[in-house]
């Protein structure tokens, strides 16, 4: 009976097992390795260069999320347009590697490239193409034209020199086109800024063209690093015509100022010692305190600290018993600028008994 009862439930395992066989289950299908259409690509010419810009794109053909360690990199397009034939003829200008990007540029979800050495008079098309690591290709972005024309010089020289709060800045005449033909029309400045080198907000920090051979930047942060680049512009109002970046210059505002003189200094004579404190300084950027001892009154005074103490209080075991000594205290703020010297006060130790 029990093996009638075994082969009988292997009989029904199998059944079902035949029949799961059957059944059908949806499919699953990979998303697609084609990125979407690349958008919003820009291009400014300045000089004999274009400079195109475009989106890292963050979804595939099927408007799934596309995660940017799937795109392998971009082609770039290139054709000079023809006014006779309707489509232009493009052929491959640069191919773009992510891992590798230089001599483009990524950043905050935008790819920059530059194309030198265009040729006056012409007028040139552009279109970006996306490549996945799967091998998938997008289709053609937008077509966006550059047109070169004949601009001022840039500028030959910036120099910077940082103030308190303010960066002063100070770079050469532009007198003549990049052909070094000589200009006499409107000249005006347009002056960026970034907090890397060779990076740069997109908008000048200028409202309208500087007309002067200088400029005082009264926005920056002390103890902060700036870099600086200046372009030429050759109308008063947009649109306009920049030319290619002057040098590079950097500078660090820093605090000028020093702090109050502290107050309320005390010397009390010990054994073998003498103890100063004194009152805490009001500004909220004092490093610290920087003690002095004399002999004299008023002058010779000597630092006893090798760095500011950052406390109100100061032992000195180091003078000679018996002998009279007068102290002052400085204080000293994060730019290290050190205040005067508070009101010197005298005291004697006394010797070991």
């Amino acid at each position: 009976m029990t093996a009638r009862l075994l082969r009988a439930a292997r009989w029904t395992a199998l059944l079902v097992a035949l029949a799961a066989c059957g059944r059908k289950t949806p499919p699953v299908t990979p998303a697609s390795p084609r990125p979407e259409a690349v958008h919003e690509v820009k291009a400014v010419t300045r000089g004999s260069d274009a400079f195109l810009s475009w989106a890292v794109p963050t979804k595939n053909v099927e408007g799934k999320d596309m995660s940017p360690t799937e795109l392998k990199g971009f082609l770039v397009l290139r054709a000079e347009v023809d006014r006779e034939k309707k489509r232009p003829r493009y052929k491959t200008a640069a191919e773009i590697d992510l891992e590798r990007p230089a001599p483009a540029e990524l950043k905050n979800g935008r790819v920059f490239w530059t194309d030198h050495g265009l040729r006056y008079g012409l007028v040139y098309s552009y279109r970006v193409r996306a490549v996945s690591v799967r091998g998938g290709i997008s289709a053609v972005s937008e077509e966006v034209r550059a047109a070169p024309l004949l601009s001022l010089a840039s500028s030959k020289t910036l120099t910077t020199e940082g103030g308190d709060g303010s960066i002063q800045l100070t770079w050469g005449s532009v007198t003549s086109r990049t052909d070094g033909s000589t200009y006499g029309g409107f000249v005006g400045y347009n002056v960026y800024r970034g907090t890397e080198p060779g990076r740069y907000d997109d908008l000048p920090l200028n409202k309208e063209p500087v007309r002067k051979n200088g400029y005082k930047d009264t926005s920056t942060a002390n103890n902060v690093t700036y870099y600086y680049m200046v372009r030429a512009v050759d109308s008063p109002a947009l649109p306009w015509t920049e030319s290619l970046d002057s040098p590079e210059a950097s500078a660090v505002s820093r605090k000028r100022t020093p702090p109050e003189a502290p107050m309320g200094l005390t010397v009390v004579p010990g054994v073998g010692r003498i103890f100063l404190t004194w009152n805490e300084n009001k500004e909220r950027d004092v490093a610290g305190y920087h003690v002095y001892r004399s002999a004299k009154s008023g002058k010779d005074f000597e630092r006893l600290t090798d760095k500011p103490v950052n406390r109100t209080t100061f032992s000195d075991e180091t003078m000679k018993p018996g002998v009279p000594y007068y102290y002052a205290v400085t204080a000293v703020d994060q730019s290290g600028n050190e205040s005067k010297m508070s009101k010197e006060q005298k005291a004697t130790a006394e010797k070991a008994r």
